[in-house]
């Protein structure tokens, strides 16, 4: 939640840095230009060329009074103050001359023809004595004059029609003093920009600011696609669980009543002594403990617990008979023909029954609904790997996988998706719970496919040996 956002400000951030770095650069060598030829125009001057006799004008004619003022009439001064310094600056701007001075610096340099100016007089002070300074003028807020432009901290506008006055714009500051008695100190600055300076640098930032715009709408994007993905995700994994639990909670009445009533058969049958019943018996015990494993794998599958063996040693042959005998009763359909070629002899291998039995119906239970054949193969057979590994194969005629499929088989709830078409029932554990059940006995398989020709699975069991005989 945080991590987007924080990606999201150092983007802003990145933009803004951006933009106050194509500012601070903007226009750096024209400000130079500009800068040396205004000061080099009023070298023995102030403001502009030939405003010094102005200001020298107004000043010094009324400087005694002024002095006599500031230290006698307070109020007097600072009227009389106003008045001299709103008409100085009033001949001043009549006789300002920038614009031409700035024309010829812009011709000759091929400089931007729309550049404009403004010329600010800061602040005007008379010395009655050497550096003691008493103002006439300051860019204060209460110096307003009704004439000329005043503008708070900037002072009193003598000329130019730039209407902006970012530092940058900045292009001269001069301070002019005396160290001597009966003078004046001055302080004026020179600002020079374009009009359009903020349109102007977001079009030069453009292509990095599009970017990190794009970066920041892209992120926003993944992350909300990301975080609807992870709700529905999260939601199909509610489901799963509790149609899971539903699944297991309701097997668990009629298989209780099932095996009870079993029971009641077996009791009865040790009168009637039926070798038919018997048989029956024997199978529903099978199957009703096998649906008990189940509803158990199952629980342990959604909780991702490791599977338990109760390792038990087991003449393989023998076994996979007993299970391919059941399941030829199991299948409904006729055309499909289960064939058992087991190797000979009677090689023993460490095994748990319960789950090897699910291994194997499993991977018949592929076997027949992924096979639209009309006539349905399974041939299961044993044979020897090597001298200390048996290989149990079972392999069918089958509808087999794509490369994507056989990839993906092994996953937990994946079903192959001509199977989820033609809406055959299933959850997508069998597979998974197989390759759990085969990776706990420390087992190998290979499974080796081709589209419309078949599937094999090869699971390749250590014999057991006289040394785990006795450990058995």
């Amino acid at each position: 939640m945080y991590a987007p956002a924080f990606c999201v400000w150092c983007k802003l951030i990145h933009i803004q840095n951006i933009y106050k770095l194509e500012e601070k650069v903007y226009n750096v060598e024209e400000a130079k230009i500009i800068k040396k030829a205004y000061e080099e125009s009023i070298v023995n001057d102030k403001l502009f060329p030939g405003a010094v006799h102005i200001i020298d004008s107004f000043i010094y004619r009324h400087l005694d009074t002024l002095e006599y003022l500031s230290r006698h009439n307070k109020a007097a001064f600072a009227d009389l103050s106003k008045r001299i310094t709103d008409s100085m600056f009033i001949r001043l701007s009549a006789a300002n001359n920038i614009q031409p001075l700035l024309d010829a610096v812009i011709a000759q340099h091929k400089m931007n023809p729309d550049l404009q100016y403004a010329l600010f007089v800061n602040h005007l002070s008379i010395a009655p004595e050497a550096n003691v300074y008493v103002p006439l003028f300051t860019n204060t807020a209460d110096n307003v004059h009704s004439t000329v432009p005043y503008l708070a901290h900037y002072g009193a506008k003598i000329g130019g029609t730039l209407s902006s006055y970012p530092p940058q714009s900045l292009v001269s500051n001069i301070k002019v003093s005396s160290t001597i008695a009966h003078s004046y100190r001055m302080e004026f600055s020179l600002y020079c920009d374009r009009p359009d300076r903020l349109t102007y640098i977001l079009k030069k930032t453009l292509p990095q600011t599009s970017l990190s715009v794009f970066s920041i709408v892209a992120m926003l994007s993944i992350y909300f696609l990301t975080f609807a993905n992870w709700v529905r995700q999260k939601k199909e994994s509610e489901m799963k669980s509790d149609f899971i639990n539903t699944i297991s909670h309701e097997f668990q009445t009629p298989l209780t009543t099932i095996i009870i009533a079993n029971k009641t058969i077996e009791n009865e049958n040790q009168q009637i002594r039926s070798p038919q019943l018997d048989a029956l018996s024997s199978i529903i015990k099978r199957q009703s403990e096998r649906l008990t494993v189940l509803v158990k794998q199952v629980i342990e599958t959604s909780g991702e617990k490791p599977i338990r063996l109760e390792l038990e040693e087991h003449v393989l042959n023998d076994e996979l008979e007993e299970i391919i005998s059941d399941y030829r009763i199991n299948v409904d359909e006729e055309n499909t023909h289960i064939v058992f070629s087991p190797h000979s002899g009677e090689q023993r291998v460490l095994l748990d029954k319960l789950h090897f039995t699910s291994i194997v119906l499993n991977m018949l239970d592929n076997s027949v609904k992924y096979n639209h054949k009309t006539e349905k193969e399974i041939l299961v057979s044993t044979y020897l790997k090597n001298a200390s590994t048996i290989a149990l194969s079972i392999k069918d005629n089958g509808d087999g996988m794509s490369s994507k499929v056989k990839k993906r088989m092994f996953q937990k709830f994946y079903r192959n998706p001509s199977l989820v078409s033609s809406n055959k029932p299933g959850i997508g554990l069998g597979l998974y719970h197989t390759k759990k059940c085969i990776d706990a006995h420390q087992w190998s398989v290979e499974v080796h496919s081709k589209k419309d020709i078949g599937t094999e699975f090869i699971i390749y069991i250590p014999i057991a040996t006289k040394h785990s005989n006795s450990d058995s």
